[in-house]
């Protein structure tokens, strides 16, 4: 294998162009993968480049490498310089596959990488491998046979007409070849002539501009063009798709299923049949709902500390192993007293982070809401600081404990004393960390902002997509299920976790309803705490292949103790009008806070107006009651703080900025629920303000609450 490499690559020059197809196909796999990855939510992956909000395709990664590694070969790397030939060559295939891997996006000037007219990006690198490996293998464009490099040497006249009459009746045939629709046999066919004269004599494809041009008025060509398409040519479009996706991922699939239409929000209309809806893969949806379980779930505080402790048990005693076969010569007494420093000390800040993180619990629950605490607690930096604090402690009472027990001729634990004040030294820093996330707890603005980014995040998960696809909808009317069968199924036993229903599998309910032929009408919502023995799911319609397996029902419904932000808006919205309430009250008697919260809550509802809205248009009619309307948002993140929030001027003036904010921002089915309020708003100053100077004032919009007498809103 070495001496056929350096035979047929290093020799003849290829090794750049062999390294160049190596990088460019490596950086395409990878770049693949990694695009899969972020599609699929996975949330270990870093995910997508977009500093400032700017989302950053690999493209521009790609360009740029492009620029810099073209650069560097033609102005930096000589003959004489094969290395900066091979690297830089590796550099270029890697740019090369970054943008070619877009190559639909610059073609069509918008993002279609997940289209069907994404294709076109595989074809592309497809074409680019096949290319480059034809000139690994020895291959040039526009040759006539291996006999045309003794010609081309030749002086005599004749000989150079033949060589530039076959390159002339090669190009010729390539362009027949392409012109009849065939992309491969006409590429290939520029380094294998004889693939050329295969093309240009047989048939044209019927979409081909040959085909148009040569077979409008020959019926029978034409006819037998479809039946070849469709005989022969059709299969392995398939099989090449195929192969694609396999490697690339489904092309011309949304994230969840748009496949449904109705005439506007609220209606029941034209809808496409539970068998004609297009749902993700199993695999797909499997791994989206293990995902959402993993980031639900509650993590034992306990687990991490008692796995750090084992592991600082294991590491004392092979550092004691190494210290002995060492044979330092420390003085044992300096070692014993530093450990026994470190030990203490330690154990000093495992207290102390007790007592913060328990004040922190207590001040959430107590003064601003329940929902902070399992927000805390699922913090990986409260478990990493105990259980590294613990690590550090019982690793200094081994070593510690080996020194007082080893005799004059065994080795002194130097190596383990540094390693135990290394641990030290990493245990202050996560006790700062620690110390600086507590005080974002007790920090009120701070915890907002922390409670409305996992709201924005949940709103991302719930609604990935910010338009309505209405033109690529299906009008296929689907069953009413009107007089049908309805089968309520009753959740009679629940697990550890809780009661309340966290989420829902979404694409797997479909895909029941697809096969069983039925309909399914959520009776709880998300954030709901079901009680024993009560209705949370109904079955609507006769099912198809006998009745319904309940528990495969019930296994995408997933339970909890509470609801929190990282779960759905809801709850964010909730928390946040928490505080609010909180600071409100009599006891709180804040409004600065207030303005803060609904800052955040308007912010979070600008974010929902067009996904709601979006939603509703393109939601599937094979599962009902899982999504939120737009009027329960506005009643859930501004109800109570209105109603609460009397003889409070500052808070009536930012709220009023709120709605007129959101109103202008939101759709025109989306106004109705926000002029309510804002008619409620004009109510509650009138009956509230007597007098004229305050009525006025208070009716103002402004959203510093009292920034100006005249307010403040922006236009």
């Amino acid at each position: 294998m070495t001496a056929w490499f350096h035979h047929s690559i290093v020799e003849p020059g290829r090794l750049p162009l062999f390294l160049f197809l190596i990088a460019f196909i490596v950086t395409f796999v990878f770049i693949r993968i990694s695009v899969r990855l972020i599609r699929a939510e996975v949330s270990w992956w870093p995910g997508n480049v977009a500093p400032g909000g700017l989302h950053l395709h690999h493209e521009f990664f790609g360009v740029i490498v492009m620029v810099l590694s073209g650069f560097g070969l033609i102005a930096v790397a000589r003959f004489d310089t094969p290395i900066a030939d091979c690297v830089l060559a590796a550099v270029f295939g890697v740019g090369c596959a970054l943008v070619l891997d877009e190559f639909a996006l610059i073609l069509h000037l918008r993002d279609v990488y997940w289209e069907k007219e994404g294709r076109a990006s595989v074809d592309a690198v497809f074409v680019a491998i096949a290319i480059g490996a034809l000139f690994l293998m020895g291959f040039r464009p526009l040759d006539l046979t291996s006999a045309a490099d003794e010609f081309r040497d030749d002086p005599n006249v004749a000989a150079r007409i033949v060589v530039v009459a076959g390159i002339a009746v090669n190009v010729v045939l390539a362009a027949i070849t392409l012109a009849k629709g065939k992309l491969w046999t006409g590429l290939v066919g520029m380094f294998i002539p004889v693939l050329l004269v295969v093309g240009a004599i047989r048939i044209a494809r019927p979409s081909s501009p040959w085909a148009r041009w040569f077979y409008g008025t020959r019926e029978g060509k034409y006819d037998k063009a479809v039946r070849r398409e469709q005989r022969l040519r059709e299969p392995l479009i398939r099989w090449k798709i195929v192969v694609q996706e396999a490697l690339a991922g489904r092309f011309g699939v949304p994230d969840r299923p748009p496949d449904v239409l109705t005439e506007g929000i609220g209606t029941e209309s034209p809808v496409t049949t539970p068998a004609e809806v297009t749902v993700p893969s199993r695999v797909a949806t499997a791994v989206r709902w293990r995902r959402t379980r993993r980031r639900l779930r509650v993590v034992p505080t306990w687990r991490l500390p008692v796995v750090l402790v084992v592991c600082a048990i294991v590491a004392a005693v092979l550092c004691i192993t190494i210290d002995e076969n060492l044979g330092l010569d420390v003085d044992s007494g300096t070692l014993a007293t530093v450990l026994g420093v470190i030990a203490g000390a330690t154990a000093t800040l495992t207290g102390l982070v007790f007592t913060a993180v328990t004040l922190a619990m207590q001040f959430g629950a107590s003064q601003i809401s329940v929902r902070v605490i399992p927000m805390l607690q699922r913090e990986p930096v409260m478990r990493w600081s105990i259980g590294f604090f613990l690590a550090t402690f019982v690793f200094s009472v081994i070593v510690a404990m080996d020194l007082a027990l080893s005799g004059p001729d065994d080795g002194t634990p130097g190596a383990s004393t540094a390693i135990a004040a290394f641990l030290t030294v990493v245990s202050a820093i996560l006790f700062i960390a620690l110390i600086a996330k507590v005080g974002s707890v007790l920090n009120v603005a701070q915890l907002m902002r922390w409670i409305a980014a996992d709201g924005r995040a949940s709103i991302r998960r719930l609604y990935p997509a910010t338009h309505a696809r209405v033109a690529t909808a299906r009008t296929t009317r689907d069953r009413t299920f009107d007089d049908e069968p309805r089968h309520v199924i009753t959740l009679r036993e629940f697990g550890s976790r809780g009661r309340v229903l966290l989420a829902v599998n979404v694409p797997m309910l479909e895909r029941y309803a697809a096969t069983w032929g039925v309909r399914f009408d959520l009776l709880v919502m998300v954030g709901d705490n079901v009680p024993h023995n009560v209705g949370v799911i109904a079955v609507v319609g006769q099912p198809r292949g006998g009745p319904v397996a309940e528990y495969k029902v019930l296994r995408c419904l997933l339970f909890g103790d509470l609801h929190q932000p990282s779960v759905s808006p809801v709850a964010a919205l909730q928390a946040i009008s928490d505080i609010a309430l909180k600071a409100i009250s009599t006891a709180g008697n804040d409004p600065s806070t207030v303005v803060l919260a609904l800052d955040h809550i308007e912010d979070l509802l600008l974010m929902l107006a067009p996904r709601v809205h979006a939603d509703a248009i393109t939601r599937s009619n094979a599962v009902r009651g899982y999504r939120r309307t737009w009027a329960d948002y506005v009643a859930i993140g501004t109800d109570e703080i209105r109603r609460h929030s009397h003889g409070q001027a500052q808070v009536h003036r930012r709220l009023r900025a709120l709605f007129v904010t959101v109103a202008r921002q939101c759709s025109a089915d989306q106004q109705p629920p926000i002029a309510a309020r804002l008619e409620a708003l004009d109510e509650q100053v009138g009956h509230e303000w007597p007098i004229a100077l305050d009525r006025r004032l208070a009716s103002e919009s402004d959203r510093q609450g009292y920034g100006s007498e005249r307010g403040s809103t922006l236009e």
